[in-house]
């Protein structure tokens, strides 16, 4: 039985790819912007002084070196065979690095920062949340239930710009952009850690409060209307602890349906931290594909958005295979 719910949720795992794989292939190739014009765009700018065999020359180059002069179907067939091979070609804007090189080298900032912001403002939000729930007639639960609704819908840009005006022109004590200090050699010192947190920081600050506020008013939701069921009242009247119901019976409960949001969340990491990464220069995934969007890097847009399809869909699959092993509620079936 367990063996046959696997083979399934796999079977629609790879499914699930493939369908996401197809969508990108197919939207890349509706975008009304052709990356080679634009190459060509670039070599007339700096002033090259080519005719027109050679400009078409050069032009054929480039689209035999990126694969579209290929028949329609071809070109699918060849992205699907450098998916499996994890090779994305060149890259337009940053030639000749392949794209893989550069994901490669964003990745782990990205994963780093982000990662670490998700986990940390899903278990404050959740704790918070769940006390505030649990005594929300108390005038504290009141008062954070107000700044988390101020903060929560706040565009992560806002933030993004009060952290700038305040922490580094205003009280200079963050440095502005970048993931590290220039100047120190890239190497495993706390030194170097250091400079790593400094600079990660107000990034990280921005995501955090932002996310904190989401996941203290859904898991004060949920503790305000779980500590009303009848297994509740039972544990009050058998004489337990408020500590004990609120963590053991109320909290315990409202966590299934946080993890399943903390498990996408972390699915979501892929497409970095866009507009934030950005603002702070993070040299992560999101300020990566700001720049093949800008730039029209075809090869690495679907490369960065191939990563997120991969994320997504491996964080609802691990969700999938494990609540049946975290809620009793729920049981496998023929």
């Amino acid at each position: 039985m367990l063996k046959k719910y696997f083979l399934k949720k796999l079977f629609f795992f790879i499914l699930t790819i493939w369908i996401g794989v197809t969508i990108l292939f197919i939207i890349s190739r509706l975008m009304p912007v052709n990356p080679i014009n634009i190459i060509m765009g670039r070599l007339s700018l700096l002033g090259t002084q080519i005719n027109q065999s050679q400009f078409e020359s050069i032009k054929k180059t480039f689209m035999n070196l990126y694969g579209l002069d290929k028949p329609l179907i071809m070109q699918y067939f060849s992205f699907i065979k450098g998916i499996i091979s994890g090779n994305f070609g060149p890259s337009f804007s940053f030639f000749p690095k392949p794209v893989s090189e550069l994901i490669y080298n964003s990745m782990p900032w990205t994963i780093g920062l982000l990662a670490t912001c998700v986990i940390f403002s899903w278990f404050i939000g959740n704790l918070i949340g769940g006390i505030a729930g649990f005594y929300n007639q108390k005038k504290i639960s009141k008062v954070l239930e107000s700044i988390f609704l101020i903060l929560y819908p706040t565009p992560y840009v806002i933030m993004a710009l009060l952290l700038v005006f305040f922490f580094i022109y205003l009280i200079p004590i963050f440095p502005y952009f970048g993931g590290r200090s220039m100047g120190i050699v890239q190497e495993f010192s706390l030194r170097y850690f250091f400079g790593i947190i400094k600079h990660a920081f107000l990034p990280a600050l921005s995501v955090i409060l932002i996310s904190m506020g989401g996941w203290f008013l859904s898991m004060r939701a949920l503790t305000i209307n779980t500590k009303t069921e009848n297994f509740v009242e039972f544990a009050e009247l058998r004489g337990l602890s408020k500590r004990k119901i609120m963590f053991g019976y109320v909290m315990r409960n409202c966590l299934l349906p946080q993890l399943t949001g903390l498990a996408l969340q972390l699915g979501f990491i892929f497409n970095g931290a866009l507009v934030t990464e950005y603002i702070f220069a993070y040299p992560g995934l999101g300020h990566l594909m700001y720049y093949a969007i800008t730039n029209s890097d075809l090869n690495l847009m679907l490369g960065i958005a191939f990563f997120a399809v991969i994320g997504i869909t491996i964080a609802t699959l691990i969700i999938e295979l494990t609540l049946p092993l975290i809620d009793p509620r729920i049981r496998f079936k023929e």
